[in-house]
């Protein structure tokens, strides 16, 4: 009884309105996404808000954007934000907060501050994604997306997209970039945004009552992080090549051509279904070298060769081309990361764990020896379907003919 008696008020608080800690719609402003600037020697923090009538289904016009964007600056992060009360009439509410673009001036400023705001303030999630812009951030928050009334949302979808389907990039949280940071190499990668087409800026609601829209925002290069500060960017095939490194390939599509002519077009493809890349670093020298192992499995999509495909000896020669493929992209992403001497492969990591004494006289020199690590790839593609046609379409053609 006496249990009962302590619950009871507790219970009436919960059911009853008007308790502690209540949120009123009519006094918040909904943030979808966050903008990092850095202009005139100040952070430059821009807001995408939702306007919850304008996403309304019974008030909802094609011609009336969804969200605003505004911006408000500061010498420091919390500065900027608390300015936001000076031209908004609701206060910032961070708790749906999807993603975070920081543009490329900041970037190269440095993520800190950016970072431990995440790490003190209670209302700020680690679960937020985390892009790049080469330009400004704020620009990416004020392009409108088709099939999304939210921008933020929809960028949110297509990382996840990408990395389920692609693999040339992967999502990347505040949680996973400051386990990186503050890790063994102290580096990560982080996908970039454009706008690409014309570059006109999609701003208008009603540009999207159109069939297509002039500009479109992309994924596009993977932006390299050492300590906290943009050290450079790699393209979206070499981004892929890391991928397969740090065995983050999840699903992809890989083309190639027919033989080892490289004037020769790559338009025969392979599904990866399944892949797994086994590191094993090993010490010579006082150099490190770096065994890799890829286990691919996948599923013939498109094949425009001679070869019949009844023939097992003609399966290994197109296996022996995939992989070579596939070899050839991982040392792509190998020459273009290990020039910007910033191991966001994680190879440091995977030589601390297995050699921790000798990681203590590596460790202060790291990115110089990570440039100069010998790597070894050994790739190995296994075909478990290739259709129903024995052949490409042009040779049965000519078949039916003869």
């Amino acid at each position: 009884m006496k249990k009962w008696r302590l619950l009871l008020p507790m219970l009436i608080c919960l059911l009853a309105t008007g308790c502690w800690n209540r949120i009123e719609l009519n006094d918040i402003a909904i943030v979808s996404a966050t903008g990092v600037d850095w202009k005139d020697g100040k952070w430059v923090l821009s807001y995408q808000v939702v306007i919850p009538e304008a996403i309304s289904s019974q008030s909802a016009s094609n011609s009336t954007a969804a969200v605003h964007v505004f911006s408000t600056q500061g010498e420091s992060f919390r500065s900027a934000v608390s300015k936001a009360s000076q031209e908004t009439s609701r206060r910032l509410y961070f708790a749906h907060n999807q993603i975070v673009i920081i543009g490329q001036a900041a970037a190269r400023k440095g993520l800190g501050p950016l970072l431990d705001t995440y790490l003190r303030n209670h209302d700020s999630r680690e679960t937020v994604s985390v892009f790049l812009s080469k330009g400004s951030a704020r620009r990416m928050l004020e392009q409108l997306i088709p099939l999304e009334k939210i921008p933020g949302a929809a960028i949110q979808r297509m990382i996840n997209n990408e990395e389920m389907n692609s693999s040339a990039f992967r999502q990347m949280t505040i949680h996973k970039v400051l386990l990186d940071l503050l890790g063994t190499t102290r580096a990560t990668g982080i996908p970039g945004l454009i706008v690409s087409g014309t570059k006109e800026s999609v701003d208008n609601a009603g540009q999207l009552a159109y069939t297509s829209t002039p500009s479109k925002v992309r994924l596009f290069e993977l932006g390299l992080i050492e300590g906290d500060k943009l050290v450079g960017w790699i393209n979206n095939e070499e981004s892929q090549g890391l991928m397969w490194l740090a065995n983050q390939v999840k699903k992809t599509t890989v083309s190639f051509a027919c033989s080892a002519d490289k004037n020769e077009p790559k338009n025969s493809s392979i599904r990866i279904t399944h892949s797994d890349t086994t590191q094993t670093p090993k010490s010579s020298d006082g150099n490190w070298l770096m065994d890799l192992n890829v286990k691919a499995t996948g599923t013939l999509m498109e094949y425009n060769c001679e070869g019949d495909l009844m023939n097992p000896k003609e399966i290994e020669k197109i296996q022996k081309r995939i992989e070579d493929e596939i070899a050839a992209i991982m040392q792509k992403g190998w020459s273009a990361v290990s020039k910007h001497k910033a191991d966001v492969i994680g190879f440091g990591t995977i030589i601390h764990n297995k050699y921790p004494k000798q990681w203590l006289k590596t460790s202060g020199s790291w990115s110089e020896q990570f440039s100069n690590i010998e790597i070894k790839m050994k790739v190995k593609v296994n075909l478990n379907s290739t259709g129903l046609s024995g052949s490409g379409f042009k040779k049965a053609q000519e078949k039916d003919h003869q």
